[in-house]
């Protein structure tokens, strides 16, 4: 039986897992943004770079898995499993949301304006 890359597996996934835990949380509270359409590079950033994180982590489980890591493979692969399938569509639905509020914008602005033009030229006569 192969010796395990790490002494302690589960206090690393413990580790892990919280941290994907708290990534995810904190995603979601971001989302508050997404209808507003505020923060649109700090909301899709971090999707990426949660989405990025996950794979890694997932990447590095099944590394573990096909070496026969004993436990190590799980505590990776698990909160990269559940981070991909967490941020992943979360990332997109937050995408979508952020083109509606900017066709929402852009179909104010252009109310706007040409309402505004119409009452200049009914004012000029």
């Amino acid at each position: 039986m192969n010796e395990p890359w790490i002494s302690n597996i589960w206090l690393v996934g413990g580790i892990l897992g919280s941290i994907m835990g708290f990534l995810g949380a904190l995603f979601g509270s971001l989302g508050g943004l997404v209808n507003k359409g505020k923060a649109k590079k700090l909301v899709l950033g971090y999707g990426i770079f949660g989405i990025i994180l996950s794979f890694i982590i997932l990447v590095i489980g099944v590394v573990a898995y096909l070496f026969g890591q004993p436990g190590v493979w799980w505590c990776f692969g698990f909160p990269g499993i559940l981070g991909a399938v967490v941020f992943t569509p979360i990332f997109f639905g937050f995408r979508y949301e952020y083109r509606k509020a900017e066709l929402r914008k852009s179909m104010s602005e252009d109310l706007t304006f040409s309402r505004n033009k119409e009452d200049k030229e009914i004012s000029d006569e």
